[in-house]
């Protein structure tokens, strides 16, 4: 049986999908710069949101619009909505290692040096 939302059960579903499709851009773009070796601005805008989406995640023990949404009368978590019952309880831990990876990768490969050519097979890299 499908249950009706109301009006603000379904604005918060809205909100909080969006906030999810925004971190998971953030989270795409880390690994854009990582692999291109780019940083720029909105780099440091999408650790940012991932480290703050991170931080909530721990001090409220799991997503804080969860409570919001449950007080609206929406009882299905976002991500059970997104991936269904099975895959939801993976989806956190699987993200978090996603995100790990990428700022290991970030770290990892440096950005050139400009108007510098990449160093040959035999060539050491040299500092910027």
């Amino acid at each position: 049986m499908r249950t009706v939302l109301s009006r603000r059960a379904r604005l918060l579903r809205r909100l909080h999908s969006s906030i999810g499709v925004f971190e998971l851009a953030c989270l795409g773009y880390l690994w854009v710069c990582a692999v291109t070796r780019r940083r720029d601005a909105p780099l440091k805008i999408a650790l940012g949101v991932l480290a703050g989406e991170g931080a909530a995640l721990l001090l409220a023990r799991g997503c804080p619009l969860g409570a919001y949404q449950r007080r609206a009368g929406d009882d299905a978590a976002m991500l059970e909505l997104w991936f269904g019952p099975r895959i939801a309880p993976f989806a956190v831990p699987g993200f978090t290692m996603i995100a790990a990876a990428g700022v290991v990768a970030l770290v990892k490969r440096r950005p050139r040096c400009p108007l510098e050519p990449a160093p040959g097979p035999r060539e050491g890299s040299r500092g910027c």
